[in-house]
């Protein structure tokens, strides 16, 4: 066995959770498209926000304080680039 979930954390034998935030983010780009897609059919600016907080940053938080020692510096990198892309589209439905 190379890797193992506990939790819904996914560690490898090596204590590194990349894989882990791999799929989170790939989840969480799931989620990103549907939001974007439900403002194109006129959903309300703050319902796509407080589903953003509530899914999505809930999903890229979840059980972080266990994991984010484990975690690289690219890691950290991808998780923070996508949070910056959640605002950047937030502030671009905004207007």
């Amino acid at each position: 066995m190379t890797h193992i979930k506990i939790l819904r954390v996914t560690v490898t034998n090596h204590l590194s959770v990349s894989e882990h935030i791999c799929d989170v983010i790939d989840k969480c780009d799931q989620t990103m498209y549907a939001l974007k897609v439900h403002h194109t059919h006129s959903m309300s600016i703050k319902l796509l926000k407080d589903i953003y907080k509530s899914v999505v940053l809930a999903k890229l938080l979840y059980a972080s304080p266990a994991w984010w020692g484990f975690a690289t510096a690219f890691d950290k990198h991808r998780i923070e680039a996508f949070v910056y892309r959640g605002v950047r589209w937030a502030t671009a439905v905004q207007r």
